[in-house]
């Protein structure tokens, strides 16, 4: 089966190329189009893992395509229900530094709106996402000639910190040098500059390994930071890594608590059963050239998933 699934992925990018995208999300399902990032940059970072992230070229290149094809739209215009047909809403995922020093300026250049999906327990840079740390990690025993793949779930962030501690590497020194997300000071003025500030949970667990009542506080505790500092219209959260593992029990408590007004998960393009959760669609593929040939097989893809009916949204 996965080999059949394979055979037809790459099908599948053989032939997008020969229609217009105008052909492929013309009278989709899916009416709005929710791509999502975590880093434009034009050097490397050492806490890069295992995203493609676009250089600023790059970038530009996909939001020139972006608003070739689609209209961009608020968040607040995605959550009114207004007619979605043929927009885009963009996010950012992490709240990494270049979001304000390079993604900000651009998109307020081509007057786009964005949301930004934040990690309260790394703002200012008082800690560093489990997976960067083994990213981290990993770089420094390569440099020493040692082959190592330390483990990367959250379950693991104690001995990913015993590690860096027995090497003498330690995170706070580590932090003050690289910065690598926004501060509170950087944030605020994003959202004076009229972006979207919302919550990724606390700290970026994988919501997969934790159980109902600690997923729930995740998103209470990340959404309470959220009200109190910058009291958003619209009550955004971003699942981190994906919503799978998530239950309709969870969501239900969400929204009985109030807790958000709209939630997103990153299945790609899905048709998605709940009315104020979107699926969004990662534009760091690797081995995508640019944001047409990536936006060409997503949509064809969905219409093959369709016909199989493997088109809607699971989370178990």
């Amino acid at each position: 089966m996965v080999e059949k699934m394979k055979i037809l992925s790459e099908l599948i990018k053989k032939i997008a190329p020969n229609f217009s995208i105008h052909q492929l999300s013309k009278g989709h399902e899916v009416p709005v189009l929710l791509p999502y990032y975590h880093l434009v940059s034009d050097k490397e970072h050492p806490f890069h893992y295992n995203y493609n992230f676009p250089s600023t070229k790059r970038f530009r290149k996909d939001l020139d395509y972006l608003l070739d094809h689609f209209d961009p739209i608020s968040l607040e215009e995605l959550h009114s229900g207004m007619n979605l047909r043929n927009t885009f809403h963009l996010t950012f995922d992490d709240g990494l530094r270049e979001c304000y020093e390079i993604v900000a300026p651009i998109l307020k250049e081509k007057g786009v709106s964005a949301t930004f999906f934040i990690n309260p327990a790394f703002v200012d840079n008082h800690d560093l996402f489990h997976r960067y740390k083994a990213a981290v990690l990993n770089r420094f025993f390569a440099k020493k000639g040692v082959k190592t793949e330390l483990k990367k779930t959250y379950a693991d962030l104690l001995s990913l910190d015993q590690i860096a501690e027995d090497i003498g590497l330690k995170w706070e020194e580590y932090l003050d040098e690289e910065k690598p997300y926004m501060s509170m000071e950087q944030l605020k003025q994003m959202d004076e500059d009229g972006f979207t500030i919302g919550a990724h949970s606390w700290d970026h667990p994988e919501f997969w390994l934790l159980d109902e009542e600690r997923q729930l506080e995740e998103v209470k505790e990340s959404m309470e930071w959220l009200v109190a500092n910058f009291n958003p219209k619209i009550k955004a959260f971003a699942f981190p890594f994906t919503d799978f593992g998530v239950s309709d029990s969870v969501f239900d408590a969400i929204h009985r608590k109030r807790l958000c007004d709209i939630t997103f998960g990153t299945a790609g393009i899905k048709t998605e059963k709940l009315p104020t959760h979107f699926q969004r669609l990662q534009m760091e593929q690797v081995g995508s050239k640019n944001a047409g040939q990536l936006l060409k097989t997503e949509y064809l893809s969905f219409q093959i998933k369709r016909l199989l009916d493997q088109h809607v949204a699971k989370r178990d």
